[in-house]
């Protein structure tokens, strides 16, 4: 998210890119939640997945939004949104149980506060990435480089980090 976040440039993408104004922002704005809330009503599987899916929904995540960045069509843009949107719910909903499964039960209140941190405070750098780098680029520019460096930055970890393919939330005998 620290890179990826790209809703401080949705005024000028909806102007620049979509050719349209606050209609359009409240649109580009709305799809990702869309998305979410779809997300949230199917996501019963995740209670037995883990580090694949975790992976694959950061994937999803980084991908939808490269493709929101090099598209001019509104239609698809929101597509993407709402697919960015679903990715992170997903990534959200695994990484928070994820921690919580493997996190002592008497380090669980200092961990979640650490947790809570990271989830107010990365968006808001994200956001401020993208505006920065909108500054020296274009804001298309800048959401394509964001999500390319998610892409690299999630097959990186997941390279790195054998543990995180191998982690579940599934109990033995499910």
């Amino acid at each position: 998210m620290v890179f990826t976040m790209p809703q401080a440039l949705y005024p000028v993408l909806a102007d620049e890119q979509f050719g349209g104004g606050p209609g359009v922002v409240g649109l580009l704005y709305a799809a990702p939640a869309l998305g979410a809330l779809v997300g949230a009503a199917t996501s019963g599987w995740t209670a037995r997945a883990g580090g694949h899916a975790l992976i694959g929904a950061v994937l999803l995540w980084g991908v939808s939004l490269t493709g929101f960045g090099l598209t001019s069509l509104l239609p698809l843009a929101l597509v993407l949104l709402a697919l960015a949107g679903l990715g992170d719910l997903i990534s959200e909903t695994l990484r928070s149980a994820l921690l919580q499964h493997g996190t002592p039960d008497g380090l669980r209140g200092r961990v979640s506060s650490l947790w809570m941190v990271q989830a107010t405070v990365s968006p808001a750098l994200g956001n401020a990435a993208v505006g920065f780098l909108a500054e020296l680029t274009s804001a298309s520019a800048a959401v394509v480089t964001g999500g390319v460096v998610c892409v690299v930055a999630a097959l990186a970890v997941a390279a790195a980090f054998p543990a995180l393919r191998r982690a579940t939330l599934a109990t033995p005998g499910d």
